[in-house]
């Protein structure tokens, strides 16, 4: 009897651990309740290494932008910090400062990628406006007609537009009342090797809202989008990411972190508030690939943006439908001004409009991003690093700073050579692809 209950007690408590250390990983990483029992690594000593390459004609660019990568990453404290600048299409600068991975001291490059978490979102939209541009894909058809089966009846009125807006009625993560769902939110182990399959983790719960009614950000909503694209067009999600997005804009290092060849070390430093790192719990999230699973590099993503600023690559009445502010249905703009997979903003240093441009940033595990895009100065600005910050902004300023210096360096410019402001070679060289 005393070895039955021993081997009682041990598969009990084997079950126990296997389920609930994923938990305590949560409430450790993600919200820190309890301590992440690993050791933590100060960075090594002496000056941080930095690389970075400039297109001609940027050198002056490049010693702001190097400045501005040294200030934000101090203030963030983040192991690394990465950025790239296109202008006319072309990468005119991009740099790294710090480490890929503390322990090997290996140093971080250019060609690094990173989880780009929410980022993924604006990724998602322009598959979405290079079907409605090729495939004829409707935003407003509703679930009922463009994804069978529906999963759940109550959405059968939600339309793409709904789930790129955020309007859609469904939750996010911690809203999730789909248990087994919301388990897997936590746990962040299981594979989907298809969006399809990602659904059924958020099937089964009711929405918030009705469509259209209010604004309420999943990232689920656009996993739900993914699967709709996918049935639309007869193929895999990132198949259609490759084929429409990645190969014509020449993105290399970015897709799925499964086949990620140069992958960045994530960390956790209680969201920048210690200069001592503890490596990232190992995640996956192929779950939200559409909404928060991505990598990629900033090389990459200013590319995508940069796609934004040509019509040959996406039509400007398809633009202009991607980036206008969606209205909910009683009429007003939703609290966010977002449009579908990007918000529309206003620059204002000093209270004095300086550019309109659009982004999405992104918070993942041990990392986050930002990407910007500044149509009236055909401008296309990103920025990763390998760990997390709080508030968001003060990694997040970093692409604001970079955009606002080179606009102002290359309207000088103008003003002082009103004959030859800024040279054809110089404004439009390009770096080698990553």
């Amino acid at each position: 009897m005393k070895s039955l209950i021993s081997v009682l007690i041990l598969v009990i408590t084997t079950v126990l651990l296997y389920f609930g250390w994923p938990v305590y990983q949560f409430f450790a990483f993600n919200l820190q309740k309890v301590p992440v029992l690993a050791p933590a690594t100060p960075l090594p000593a002496g000056p941080l290494p930095y690389q970075a390459d400039h297109a001609p004609g940027h050198a002056t660019f490049a010693t702001r932008a190097e400045a501005i990568l040294n200030t934000v990453r101090a203030k963030s404290n983040a192991p690394g910090i990465s950025a790239a600048v296109a202008h006319q299409g072309q990468i005119v600068w991009q740099g790294a400062l710090g480490y890929a991975d503390i322990a090997t001291h290996t140093a971080l490059t250019p060609e690094h990628q990173f989880r780009i978490g929410s980022t993924s979102k604006a990724v998602t939209a322009t598959l979405m406006a290079k079907l409605m541009q090729t495939q004829g894909f409707q935003l407003d058809t509703p679930l009922s007609d463009s994804l069978t089966p529906l999963p759940n009846p109550a959405w059968r009125d939600i339309t793409a537009r709904h789930l790129a807006s955020h309007s859609a009625g469904l939750p996010h993560y911690k809203g999730n009342e789909d248990l087994l769902g919301f388990y897997h939110s936590l746990s962040l182990s299981e594979q989907f090797d298809r969006v399809q399959d990602a659904v059924a983790l958020f099937d089964e719960g009711p929405l918030r809202s009705a469509p259209g009614d209010a604004f309420y950000y999943s990232s689920y909503g656009t996993v739900l989008l993914s699967a709709v694209l996918a049935q639309h067009a007869q193929r895999p999600y990132l198949d259609l990411l490759q084929h429409h997005i990645f190969k014509p804009l020449g993105m290399t290092r970015s897709g799925a972190e499964s086949v990620a060849d140069k992958l960045a070390t994530f960390y956790f430093n209680r969201r920048g508030q210690d200069a001592q790192y503890i490596p990232w719990r190992a995640v996956n999230l192929s779950h939200r690939l559409a909404g928060g699973g991505l990598i990629s590099t900033p090389g990459d993503l200013v590319r995508l943006g940069s796609g934004y600023l040509d019509p040959s690559y996406l039509h400007t009445d398809v633009r202009a439908q991607i980036w206008t502010p969606q209205r909910l249905n009683h009429g007003e703009v939703n609290p966010q001004n977002y449009a579908l997979g990007w918000r529309r903003h206003e620059y204002q240093p000093d209270n004095t409009p300086l550019f309109t441009y659009y982004n999405h940033g992104g918070v993942s595990r041990g990392s986050q991003s930002m990407l910007i895009v500044v149509p009236e100065h055909q401008l296309s600005v990103a920025v990763n690093i390998n760990s997390k910050t709080k508030p968001f902004k003060t990694f997040g300023q970093a692409s604001l700073l970079l955009a606002d210096a080179y606009v102002r360096l290359t309207t000088q410019a103008q003003r002082d050579v009103p004959d030859n402001p800024i040279s054809t070679t110089s404004s439009n060289a390009s770096l080698p692809a990553q």
